[in-house]
């Protein structure tokens, strides 16, 4: 078998399973989030046949293009029912109330409490883009009879006791990487994160007693290579050993973000362009004032895809991006790809009294769920795209990210991305005793299996401590001479 056969096929298999956990001893737990990078060889590196380079990137098309070629939709019809029975649940004074942030509240009384749990579950029943998905009234009305009581039978509640209640028992059912209440996101009791084993490297993961557990890589050398990597809330499901190998394992870091760097910017590494997007907002968003630099650069960003059409080798940084506004991303990949992205998705707006009011949906349909499913589409070109990507990336981040994984000849580099696309078109709002807020979406979307992956997030093609996921995709570069 050739070599350029055994890494397709090593890649076909790393797609297809998953890292099954052993039952040895936990794996100790990593002992920093943001690890240094693997000291490099200072010799004068080796040169790869770049026939392995492109084997790798030809199982990663075929992969994906399969996704995009499923002729049946994504079906969100039984999430998406009419509930024209609820167009006119709130006054127009409760619907002011509830957009009004009023301050610490002193002095509730219980049944101030009890009440604001009625409101906050009225809130999903009648608002929440995804209350079907997760169930409706059978997942949601035990869950708020449950609060009650605990409300009920509390000596002195206060905000605090409606909130962590409230957090407990929603938390293991709402797989929603936008929905937070208080202080609580819901993700962070979904959240997977990204283990490897540094410094550890195979060629192949043929005969692995855990082939999932094995994923393509990028040697110190600049070779793709595999490595044990997975992921794991905390480490502690990972096996210890495998393979006859020790395990230790450490958790992926996320690169420390300058806030106050641009929006977008562009540079250059040998020839090789480098487009670096942290965010797709410009800061007026949620109340916020607008940066005019961020501005000017989101400006550049939407119109010069075109520019780079052309580009044999491109770098695309979107580290650290939790999101903004999609049509950034929309304008720059239909100038760079010369067709608008098309991914295999399904879309819903839920058209109800408050999204109506606040997001200006046209009011003839409220009470009833828009649909939208795209089949997806390919979009053949050719060159190298190297997309990097880490925990941090959400939202309008993941759009970018879910963009790219339609276009010909992309790899993703890094981590997994956050999870937090199931739910689109979020309200922040307030309850109206304890003033206590909450901020969830409007809308379902579900991409490529159809599947939730908030929490999860995009994977990468290549497994890379994202810290130093740029500095690993020079040395690819130029093991393999692709510049």
């Amino acid at each position: 078998m050739s070599k350029r056969t055994v890494l397709s096929l090593a890649l076909a298999l790393s797609l297809l399973a998953g890292c099954a956990p052993a039952a040895d001893a936990p794996a100790p737990l990593p002992t920093a989030d943001s690890p240094a990078p693997s000291p490099l060889p200072t010799a004068a590196p080796a040169h790869g046949d770049p026939a392995e380079f492109y084997a790798f990137l030809e199982g990663v098309n075929t992969a994906r293009k399969s996704r995009l070629d499923q002729t049946e939709p994504i079906d969100l019809s039984a999430y998406t029912p009419d509930f024209s029975e609820q167009n006119h649940t709130f006054t127009q004074e409760e619907l002011d109330l509830l957009f009004t942030y009023r301050g610490e509240a002193e002095g509730l009384t219980r049944e101030d409490l009890l009440a604001d749990a009625d409101t906050f579950f009225t809130l999903l029943r009648t608002t929440y883009g995804a209350y079907y998905y997760f169930g409706g009234d059978e997942t949601f009305l035990p869950i708020r009879d449950t609060v009650k009581a605990e409300l009920a039978s509390a000596e002195a509640p206060t905000a605090k006791t409606l909130e962590d209640a409230l957090y407990r028992h929603l938390s293991p059912v709402l797989a929603d990487g936008h929905f937070l209440l208080g202080d609580h996101a819901m993700r962070d009791a979904h959240a997977q994160y990204m283990y490897y084993v540094p410094e550890l490297y195979l060629d192949s993961p043929e005969g692995a007693e855990d082939p999932g557990c094995l994923k393509p890589t990028i040697g110190p050398d600049g070779r793709i290579c595999w490595w044990y990597a997975a992921l794991s809330r905390d480490g502690r499901d990972l096996p210890s050993t495998l393979d006859g190998h020790a395990l230790k394992w450490r958790r992926a870091g996320i690169p420390l973000r300058d806030g106050r760097a641009p929006a977008f910017s562009e540079e250059e590494w040998r020839s090789v362009p480098i487009l670096t997007s942290r965010r797709m907002h410009d800061g007026g968003i949620q109340g916020g004032s607008a940066d005019p630099k961020d501005q000017a650069a989101l400006a550049r960003f939407s119109s010069c895809g075109e520019e780079y059409a052309d580009s044999p080798l491109l770098i695309f940084d979107l580290r650290g991006n939790g999101g903004g506004r999609d049509v950034y991303i929309m304008e720059w990949f239909q100038g760079w790809a010369g067709a608008d992205a098309q991914p295999r998705r399904a879309f819903s707006h839920r058209y109800s009294q408050i999204a109506c009011s606040q997001l200006g949906y046209p009011t003839q349909h409220m009470g009833t769920f828009s649909q939208y499913s795209s089949p997806g589409a390919w979009v053949e070109r050719s060159g190298p795209v190297f997309v990097l990507q880490d925990k941090a990336v959400a939202s309008s981040g993941e759009t970018a990210v879910q963009f790219f994984r339609t276009a010909e000849d992309t790899l993703t580099v890094g981590g997994p991305t956050t999870g937090c696309s199931l739910t689109p078109n979020n309200l922040a709002l307030y309850l109206p005793r304890s003033s206590l807020g909450c901020y969830f979406g409007t809308g379902l979307s579900l991409g490529e299996t159809g599947e939730n992956i908030d929490g999860a997030g995009f994977l990468p093609d290549l497994w890379v401590e994202p810290v130093t996921a740029l500095d690993a995709v020079e040395r690819l570069i130029e093991y393999y001479g692709l510049n």
